[in-house]
């Protein structure tokens, strides 16, 4: 049997109610949950919202937090059921009009030689299907192992695995494509 992570221990003591240990677990893990649910829902406003749902569920449900990955994966699992639970309840009245000016993107997006290659991926992540783009999320741009994942995710290992692979994939396909200019690009260009 593995042995349980490290991040057991101050989750035992923030269930105990030592509040600096709640502290603690606020403070290492706020800005990369925010920054995913930022990514997730496209709205810093609702990612606000959703991670503070976030804290509030890990706060009932702690003691079901058995050591199985970190402490933070353990987060992201619950952070993306929220995320996920919010598209449900409010994408079909709300249109994804805001766009995700600030919040931290993964590294290939912020590296991006220039804005439209950024937006290429951003568009490519959002058009993968939901446990695709969460899995290689938070394997490639998150560091976790499969393990951590799978953990997050509430499916196995393999699975984990399978959905980085394909969402790999599909983005390579897609972003090696050409890209394609706008209506209003190929109008103005037809212009003598």
């Amino acid at each position: 049997m593995e042995a349980p992570h490290p991040d057991l221990n101050v989750a035992k003591r923030a269930q105990a109610g030592d509040e600096s240990a709640w502290r603690e677990i606020v403070t290492l893990t706020r800005d990369r949950l925010f920054a995913l649910l930022a990514h997730h829902v496209g709205d810093r406003e609702e990612a606000i919202d959703l991670l503070q749902e976030t804290y509030l569920h890990a706060v009932r449900g702690l003691p079901s937090y058995g050591g199985r990955g970190s402490l933070e994966a353990w987060l992201c699992g619950i952070a993306l059921r929220r995320a996920r639970g919010w598209k449900r309840r409010f994408l079909p009245r709300r249109r994804r009009e805001l766009p995700l000016h600030d919040a931290t993107m993964p590294a290939a997006a912020a590296a991006a030689p220039d804005p439209a290659e950024g937006r290429r991926l951003r568009q490519a992540l959002a058009g993968l299907p939901e446990r695709q783009r969460s899995a290689l999320l938070l394997h490639e741009w998150m560091g976790y192992g499969f393990a951590e994942v799978a953990a997050a995710l509430a499916i196995g290992e393999a699975t984990a695995r399978v959905h980085c692979f394909r969402a790999r994939e599909t983005l390579r396909e897609v972003l090696s494509r050409p890209a394609t200019l706008t209506p209003r690009t190929r109008v103005q260009e037809q212009r003598p």
